[in-house]
């Protein structure tokens, strides 16, 4: 009997794995996403380093963490950011801000005292998790450092980068990028809109891997043996598994490779008990309630002549109000709303008198909404934001206003609009029975995918990853078959001249004498 226990115990031992979770940026909206996977992987026997600016208060058993909150980037370099000048800038300057974004990332997060310790540690792990495809490709030198399995959690999935990093060319005919602020129903003008947001997304990221990305992993990952090290085109492909928050529910099902799975709605938690003051508004509420947030990084005190719109139409509403914003920053507020800094979002959307959600149009609130089944409307900023909520109007659940021609009048008639027509009740409680019509949660289903890339490295990767950008598009092929047709017009042409030299020649030369 003991020998048997013993040689169960020798079996999860070997089954349990050393998985290194670096996500370093202190971006909760991001970690919600990656926290239920390691904890799943937790629970399941493997032993999980977290290494992330967002620490645990209370750390799960077989988590270790290295806490960075200290060196938070955002303490240092993003105290006054002008979120009205986001919204309103173009595609470039955008990329742009991000891509620096990345670069002071690195400084704070990566060049840090504790993290370079453990890249120049003798650590063994046998896989590493990140999120790369977020200005951070030069994370993949992580794969090389220690030589293990790589696997990508992205926060979003309907993105040509990432598309292209898992070899699979992006079809702008009826696949939308994220910072499109399109949805799949597209006229001809939107078509040609998406073709240049997508190819200056695959062309700009392809400039920044190879020159910012790369010197960043040359300056923070230069460990013993980096001369090695496969250069940061083939390292940012080469990834075993590919998890996104993603789900056909959220946005139009398009292809996608083998080796990327989809945990859209993984932030969802069930409801819990609300505070005595929430749970009393939304019990007694006849008319129902009306909440409204702006996600856990924008402040709705910058944005203060739209959100005095928003308190006008509210007072003459018989519904009561939850608004999350900071009350010393609120001014005169409607006997009806009840503003706080913080909000338990997940259980005020689980409830059943919540008539309507107002939000700036995160994946993560519109994953909320839907699952609880809770009409829409969206005042997108930056970002992914604007796509989110031009799907969910094209899908029918909510109503899109335009954070730079918010009135009252257009207040008044989109809240009415909503809350007097049922259609987006229904169409939002359609939704919200696919979202819960699966086999297996988002947790369940990303733990399993990881063991399974643990057991069979790379099972699932295609073969359209080892390839170079210049082979992934064919364009060495491209240009051959450009100079050969060039060659062939050429040759047929001077091939037209002669001939026609020679045909002039014979109508030109004199007719010989009969005798």
């Amino acid at each position: 009997m003991i020998s048997w226990l013993c040689f169960l115990v020798t079996v999860a031992m070997a089954e349990s794995a050393r998985i290194l979770a670096f996500f370093p940026q202190e971006t909760p909206s991001h970690q919600f996403i990656f926290r239920p996977v390691i904890e799943g992987l937790a629970k399941n026997g493997h032993d999980v380093v977290y290494v992330s600016a967002y620490p645990y208060k209370e750390i799960p058993m077989n988590i270790t963490q290295i806490d960075l909150s200290k060196y938070d980037v955002n303490d240092y370099e993003f105290e006054d950011i002008d979120l009205m000048a986001i919204a309103e800038t173009n595609l470039m300057v955008y990329t742009s801000e991000m891509y620096s974004y990345g670069e002071i990332m690195a400084r704070y997060y990566v060049g840090n005292k504790e993290v370079q310790e453990l890249i120049h540690s003798d650590q063994k792990f046998d896989a590493v998790m990140f999120e790369s495809y977020f200005y951070q490709e030069y994370l993949s030198a992580l794969i090389h450092k220690f030589n293990a399995i790589p696997i990508e959690v992205m926060t979003l999935g309907d993105c040509a980068w990432i598309n292209e990093m898992s070899g699979i060319q992006d079809n702008p005919a009826y696949q939308v990028d994220c910072k499109s602020g399109l949805s799949g129903n597209m006229n001809f003008w939107q078509k040609l809109y998406n073709v240049y947001v997508t190819t200056f997304t695959i062309l700009s990221s392809y400039y920044y891997l190879h020159y910012t990305q790369q010197s960043l992993m040359d300056l923070y990952f230069n460990y013993t043996g980096w001369e090695s090290r496969p250069s940061i085109d083939i390292l940012s492909r080469n990834r075993s598994l590919i998890l996104t928050n993603f789900d056909h529910v959220f946005a139009d099902p398009y292809p996608m490779a083998p080796h990327r799975k989809d945990i859209g709605g993984i932030n969802i938690k069930p409801p819990k008990p609300l505070p005595e003051d929430l749970q009393k508004i939304m019990d007694e509420s006849k008319h129902g309630v009306i909440y409204m947030s702006m996600g856990s990084h924008i402040d709705p005190s910058q944005f203060k002549d739209q959100i005095s719109a928003f308190l006008e139409v509210f007072r003459e509403l018989p519904q009561r109000v939850i608004l999350k914003y900071d009350p010393e920053k609120a001014g005169e507020i409607p006997a009806n709303v009840k503003v706080s800094k913080w909000i338990p979002q997940q259980d005020v959307l689980a409830h059943k008198n919540c008539v309507l959600f107002i939000t700036h149009g995160g994946l993560l609130s519109l994953s909320e909404a839907i699952y609880n089944g809770v009409p829409l409307i969206g005042i997108p900023v930056f970002a992914d934001q604007g796509k989110n909520m031009a799907m969910m109007e094209s899908q029918g659940i909510g109503r899109v206003l335009n954070l730079r021609n918010i009135t009252r009048d257009s207040v008044s008639w989109t809240v009415r609009e909503i809350l007097s027509n049922n259609r987006y009740r229904e169409a939002s409680l359609r939704r919200s029975k696919m979202l819960r019509d699966m086999r297996h949660s988002p947790v369940e289903e990303a733990v399993y995918w990881i063991e399974h890339t643990l057991k069979y490295p790379f099972a699932l990767t295609p073969k359209s990853t080892n390839l170079s950008a210049i082979e992934f598009h064919l364009i060495d092929v491209k240009i051959f078959i450009t100079l050969a047709l060039i060659l062939i017009l050429y040759i047929l042409y001077f091939v037209f001249k002669i001939a026609k030299n020679i045909a002039l020649k014979a109508i030109r030369k004199p007719k010989q004498k009969v005798n």
